[in-house]
């Protein structure tokens, strides 16, 4: 097969093929030591690639644009022809776990920046990045020991409700219905955390320094109402 008007089969020198793709020659080396693009060589051993060389490198590059390791290309490349829908799909997965680990983040900015443009004290702010940071932490820790969050907030949602009729009918958070809710929720905090009091602090304090904006149908008013309520529940045990 010839690639010029002349029916000579066009070949690249390394450097060219570099500078053509936007590489460097280092990283065309590199694909040659991982077997991803192993070029033919002339009898003086000099490096030489050719278009089916090219057909290959575009592949490389295209997987790489979508996220793909240098070891996965290998790998999807080499195998059968749906290792690569198979690779696809992963990647896909762990685009939209990033996707939302993202967006989580950046929702806690917003909430932290519209937090700091108010006379809210450093301190507290610095608290709630801490206290944020315990909660993390506590969530990877129980999704590494295969005990996800099933249903979580469905449950969160329907003590929402329950707990937001009381407040829009005007009963107080000691009211008898309000600390029946509290001491619900207070059963589910207990079991998340495992009841891990820093663990339970940390979520305290975000209710209070730095509560979402929306969860679950939650507002910042509904956590105030509801730390009211748990309030009057401690009240209820002290001498």
């Amino acid at each position: 097969m010839s690639d010029d008007e002349t029916g000579t089969t066009r070949r690249w020198r390394v450097g060219e093929l570099a500078e053509a793709a936007g590489l460097t020659v280092r990283a065309l080396h590199h694909y040659e030591h991982l077997g991803l693009l192993v070029p033919s060589r002339t009898e003086a051993n000099h490096r030489f690639y050719d278009r089916g060389d090219v057909e290959r490198l575009y592949r490389i590059r295209a997987l790489r644009e979508l996220g793909l390791s240098l070891p996965e290309i290998a790998q999807t490349l080499r195998a059968a022809p749906g290792a690569l829908r198979d690779a696809l799909r992963d990647h896909l997965a762990r685009a939209e776990q990033e996707l939302t680990r993202i967006t989580e983040l950046r929702d806690r900015l917003r909430h932290l920046c519209d937090r700091a443009e108010t006379s809210v004290d450093a301190s507290a702010l610095l608290g709630a990045v801490e206290a944020m940071s315990r909660v993390e932490h506590h969530i990877a820790a129980r999704q590494a020991a295969g005990r996800p969050e099933r249903g979580f907030e469905d449950r969160w949602r329907a003590l929402g409700v329950d707990l937001r009729a009381c407040m829009d009918d005007g009963e107080p958070p000691s009211s008898t219905r309000a600390r029946e809710l509290a001491r619900r929720v207070q059963a589910r905090l207990h079991a998340f955390t495992g009841g891990d009091q820093a663990t339970l602090e940390a979520l305290a304090r975000l209710r209070r320094d730095a509560p979402p904006q929306e969860l679950a149908g939650w507002t910042p008013a509904l956590f105030r109402y509801l730390d009211g309520a748990l309030a009057a529940l401690e009240d209820e045990v002290e001498p």
